[in-house]
């Protein structure tokens, strides 16, 4: 069925709808985080202070998102132990559904591809189970994701309209990421990099005298209130780096152990294990006290092989929500019950057809991603005014070269564990990842026959369905805990 502009927005509407019931469903049922917070907002809540940065894991962390379920928690009476838990999980999800409709608002309306590519774009977005558990978590990277995204958002109107309403609020998303977590300061360092540019080339549309005042006022703006309000003026003056997580020594009162030895970067950075991934589509947690039986029916060593590639991880938490096998209660059903015997193997085959079907767009995108570079270097050595080279197509390239390189500095400061190799740390710039996907998507329709377009269409159809059918059985799972904790407490 050809897709027209009708009906495509007829079916990201119930795409839309899927989305909101999913996330909202998996936060009513969830109690549990990869990260423990809570601690660091009880202690907001309950005692009306910051908690130092070696106090608790998670204390290095900017604390907008803690602050703001704190004061929550304030107003609210506390009818249960778990209800603190419950409203940090439902900021989060009304977080990924701000964003949810932000997705909607920027691929429907105004993304130049078709109608079809912009409804699978946004769908890829939407019923993403990984970021559907992250928006059902009380932790800060659903806030990060929000105020990233709404940084790219008003950054792609900025650089294209060059309107000061369109500034400002960029700037204020920007400031607001990058006092949610670390790792939304990508944002500040990518849109200097566009004003850079900009006042190198300078463009009709964005002369070089609108450059430099707003980059000025951007750069001032900034470092004028993020590194004071967040952590990273303190982290500076005790720690000598802006930039400190629960790993460094002095940060955290106690450390994480290493995950596996004798990884080199060579072997994390330049592997990609996807037959081991298909052979074992989960990660083993051992260090976090995991028995080895546990594991015993899925591989014969202590860690899966695909676990010290850093390109393999970054897949599988990409893609599949039962990967990480954490926290607990999120990991496959494991023991001797009904339940167990039949859900354990059902949701490795569905993580396995997941890891084959994104494949085909995971591939879109990285041509996409080397075709754009490939223009950006153009355009600079061409010089003049490229109509065909925008700003805001500097601004995705930027964006997401921060991120991989984001993630790239990290392995290197933590180079015995390729688990900091996490697709939490690079949603941020979801939006302009899934551009450089859409455009080239747009190009394969427009240039491949029949046959490939209906095979294409039906490869993206089945990864979605997998896609749900992945939070679906998380959101059962816990579900069942919840449903047995109940019936224990009334008996």
């Amino acid at each position: 069925m050809p897709i027209d502009a009708n009906n495509a927005r007829s079916l990201a509407r119930w795409v839309l709808a899927i989305g909101v019931v999913l996330r909202v469903a998996l936060a009513l049922v969830n109690s549990e985080a990869n990260d423990v917070h809570m601690n660091v907002i009880k202690v907001m809540a309950d005692e009306h202070r910051i908690p130092a940065p070696h106090e608790d894991r998670e204390a290095f962390q900017p604390k907008l998102y803690h602050g703001t379920v704190a004061a929550i928690l304030r107003i609210l009476p506390r009818h249960s132990a778990w209800f603190p838990i419950l409203i940090a999980q439902l900021l989060s999800c009304t977080a990924g559904l701000l964003t949810l409709w932000l997705a909607y608002r920027f691929f429907l309306s105004e993304l130049e591809v078709s109608e079809k590519v912009r409804l699978i774009s946004f769908s890829m977005l939407a019923l993403n189970p990984v970021l559907i558990g992250i928006n059902a978590q009380a932790t800060n990277d659903s806030f990060v994701i929000l105020f990233g995204s709404l940084t790219f958002y008003f950054g792609w109107h900025f650089f294209r309209n060059s309107r000061t309403s369109d500034f400002c609020w960029m700037l204020i998303s920007a400031v607001l990421a990058g006092l949610s977590k670390g790792n939304g300061v990508v944002f500040f360092i990518a849109i200097l990099a566009v004003f850079a540019i900009s006042i190198f080339r300078s463009q009709h549309s964005f002369p070089r005298s609108a450059a430099v005042p707003y980059g000025l006022i951007f750069l001032v703006g900034y470092l004028a209130l993020v590194p004071a309000l967040g952590p990273y003026w303190q982290f500076y003056r005790v720690y000598g780096s802006p930039f400190v997580t629960n790993a460094d020594p002095g940060a955290s009162p106690s450390l994480p152990e290493k995950k596996s030895k004798g990884t080199s970067i060579a072997d994390a950075l330049f592997t990609f294990r996807f037959l081991d991934l298909l052979k074992n589509p989960y990660r083993a947690n051992r260090s976090h006290g995991d028995s080895s039986e546990r594991y015993a029916l899925f591989n014969r060593g202590p860690f899966p092989v695909h676990q010290s590639s850093a390109w393999s991880q970054l897949y599988g938490r990409a893609h599949f929500v039962h990967f990480d096998a954490w926290p607990p209660s999120w990991a496959v059903p494991t023991g001797e019950g009904a339940f167990s015997s039949w859900a354990r193997p059902f949701v490795f085959n569905v993580g396995r057809l997941i890891f084959l079907s994104a494949l085909f767009p995971t591939l879109l995108m990285l041509i996409g991603s080397l075709r754009s570079l490939v223009s950006a270097g153009q355009s600079l050595v061409i010089g003049g005014e490229s109509p065909e080279y925008r700003l805001n197509d500097w601004l995705v390239n930027f964006t997401t070269v921060g991120y991989v390189l984001f993630l790239i500095a990290l392995l290197l400061k933590h180079p015995e564990d390729v688990g900091w190799f996490k697709s939490i740390y690079i949603f941020p710039g979801f939006l302009a990842f899934l551009v450089l996907f859409a455009r080239e998507c747009d190009r394969f329709y427009v240039s491949q026959n029949k046959f490939l377009r209906l095979s294409a269409d039906t490869n993206v159809g089945f990864l979605l369905f997998l896609y749900v059918i992945d939070v679906t059985m998380l959101a059962g799972q816990l579900g069942i805990g919840v449903a047995s904790h109940l019936y224990d407490i009334r008996v």
